[in-house]
């Protein structure tokens, strides 16, 4: 048996009935840096207590997982754990699997796999690197671009309807032989303030001009009244412990673009007659909370998890947050995000 272990590229310990360690293999002496003798033989409760658990980030977390399974030995338990470099051991990711054995000379034991995912979590990582790096740009892009159009378009736009409207009044002295270059005179003053209202609004969306004067707050009851006005939707906003607090501007404009998207997704998506938004500053995390009635989605058809709402979840992922959602087919959709409040 052990021989046959050996071969095996998966870490695996084979438990007893009575919860004994009775087959141990080579990759789990390199995985853990623990000698097989150490092993053998052991109560694996000891074991993990006394020296296991010690070598994984979380370690509270990972004996409480495994303890859990040995309680009434029936489920399958799987879960990723992060192993710490250690005097012969290498830090390293695992994918620990376990089950109750059923049939042969162990039946009423336990085995326990470990799989060595560190090149897919260095990968992950590193995609996620990519993509965060990507986003922080793209926020820096749109900051300028947005500052461009309101300061310079805009001011040329400005400067232009001033010149038309000086032209205007100097032709309305002599009206009567000017009335068709008026006319025409008037319709370029109306598509100069269309532009204008134009490039505001795209300003706008690229970075909330309420966002820093004004900060967080304020700015999302302005967005509420926007979506409100233009989309009919009938939305709530409350807001619990931000009032007169600012966040460093990233975490603003992040939490800023939570709201967006997700009035996006509701406006395109949902048929939604009623949205509630929530913001709640409750030390040490911030919580926002988006709900709708609308015709809601399946959440484990991952291709109705549309890119806006995987661009959300990068974003909480950022700053080390976490996001929820709930929904149900007709029963409209709830999204939860959390985002711990930094030190600044």
């Amino acid at each position: 048996m052990e021989k046959i272990l050996d071969i095996l590229p998966i870490g695996v310990f084979v438990l007893d009935a009575e919860f004994q360690v009775a087959e141990v293999n080579k990759a789990i002496e390199v995985f853990f840096g623990l000698p097989r003798e150490d092993m053998l033989g052991q109560d694996k409760v000891k074991l993990i207590l006394e020296k296991i658990s010690r070598i994984f980030e979380n370690g509270d977390d990972f004996r409480s997982r495994v303890f859990a399974t040995y309680g009434d030995n029936t489920y399958i338990e799987r879960f990723i754990c992060h192993v710490l470099a250690g005097q012969n051991r290498e830090e390293r990711w695992l994918q620990h699997n376990s089950q109750p054995i059923l049939t042969g000379s162990y039946k009423g034991g336990r085995i326990e796999t470990y799989s060595d995912i560190t090149d897919l979590v260095l990968v992950e990582q590193e995609i996620h690197w990519i993509t965060t790096q990507s986003m922080q740009l793209q926020e820096k892009e749109k900051s300028r671009i947005a500052s461009n159009l309101h300061d310079e378009l805009g001011q040329m736009i400005l400067a232009i309807k001033f010149s038309l409207e000086n032209l205007q009044a100097s032709l309305g002295k002599r009206a009567d032989s000017c009335g068709s270059e008026m006319k025409e005179l008037e319709k370029s003053i109306e598509w100069v303030e269309r532009m204008s209202v134009e490039v505001r609004e795209i300003a706008s969306d690229l970075m909330p001009p309420l966002l820093s004067p004004l900060g967080l707050d304020e700015t999302l009851a302005w967005l509420k009244d926007q979506y409100s006005s233009l989309y009919g939707l009938n939305i709530s906003y409350q807001s619990f412990g931000i009032q007169g607090k600012r966040l460093p501007e990233s975490l603003e404009v992040a939490i800023f673009r939570v709201f967006q998207e997700s009035l996006n997704n509701i406006v395109k998506h949902a048929s939604a007659q009623h949205v509630g938004l929530k913001l709640i500053y409750s030390h040490p995390r911030i919580i926002v909370t988006i709900n709708d009635d609308g015709k809601g989605f399946d959440t484990q058809n991952h291709t109705a998890v549309g890119i806006g709402l995987k661009i959300m979840k990068q974003r909480i992922l950022e700053w080390g947050g976490k996001m929820k959602i709930i929904s149900e087919i007709d029963k409209g959709t709830t999204i939860r995000a959390e985002f711990p409040i930094p030190f600044f």
